[in-house]
């Protein structure tokens, strides 16, 4: 049996709710890869680390992004630096950030795929 930690002592954390832009169909899977291949080479290996940057939701025009709470900035930087997936060009633009995934939920409209 694992043990948890404690809530005081765990990492707070930051999520990102962003829009994206394309000329096509993005999958899910190429915007992690290329959301990874941006943070190793604008932070670095440990930079990207500290970052802690996972993917929670995505869909056709958007997703929610977690970060550390101290690398905001950093993580929005990743974010601002993609400009293409798999050859399509793409825009990615932060819209807001919070610290609840609900919170994060409510910068997308009601008729968005994340509800609202």
């Amino acid at each position: 049996m694992a043990m948890r930690l404690l809530p005081s002592l765990r990492e707070k954390k930051r999520y990102l709710a962003f829009e994206m832009l394309s000329e096509g169909a993005i999958s899910r899977r190429d915007f992690i890869d290329e959301l990874n291949r941006s943070a190793s080479s604008l932070l670095g290996d440990v930079g990207s680390s500290e970052c802690g940057i996972k993917m929670l939701s995505f869909g056709r025009e958007g997703g929610i992004v977690r970060c550390a709470h101290t690398r905001t900035t950093h993580t929005r930087a990743v974010l601002a630096t993609i400009n293409r997936v798999r050859g399509m060009r793409v825009a990615v633009h932060v819209i807001g950030i919070s610290g609840t995934v609900k919170g994060a939920e409510r910068f997308f409209g009601r008729d968005s795929a994340f509800g609202g």
